[in-house]
């Protein structure tokens, strides 16, 4: 969520800053980048860590949009997870084949 609401530039880059502590999930402090958000529930960057170079320059880009599934409050830099995505939202660098995947396991 951190990544695709365009907090930070990279997906390495947001694992890194929820680790150290930048990220509040309804408003505690979190640290672990699996952390699992349900719907409805609000991802924002500590107000120490707003004026981080990092997330400056991250919010500022025109690179990527943000998905459907999260709503973004830019000034407040929070997040809302409004949905889970649907498969085909989830971008791959690969054609995924989920049916290849559960049939290769499954052997």
């Amino acid at each position: 969520i951190v990544y695709r609401a365009k907090f930070v530039p990279t997906v390495f880059a947001a694992r890194q800053f929820v680790n150290h502590g930048h990220v509040t999930v309804n408003g505690k402090r979190v640290n672990i980048p699996s952390y699992r958000v349900k719907p409805g529930d609000v991802v924002s960057v500590r107000e120490r860590s707003r004026n981080m170079a990092l997330v400056l320059e991250a919010v500022a880009s025109s690179e990527r949009d943000t998905p459907d599934y999260i709503q973004v409050d830019g000034k407040g830099l929070s997040a809302t997870f409004v949905r889970a995505p649907e498969l085909a939202e989830v971008p791959y660098p690969v054609k995924m084949e989920p049916n290849l995947v559960v049939e290769f396991y499954a052997s």
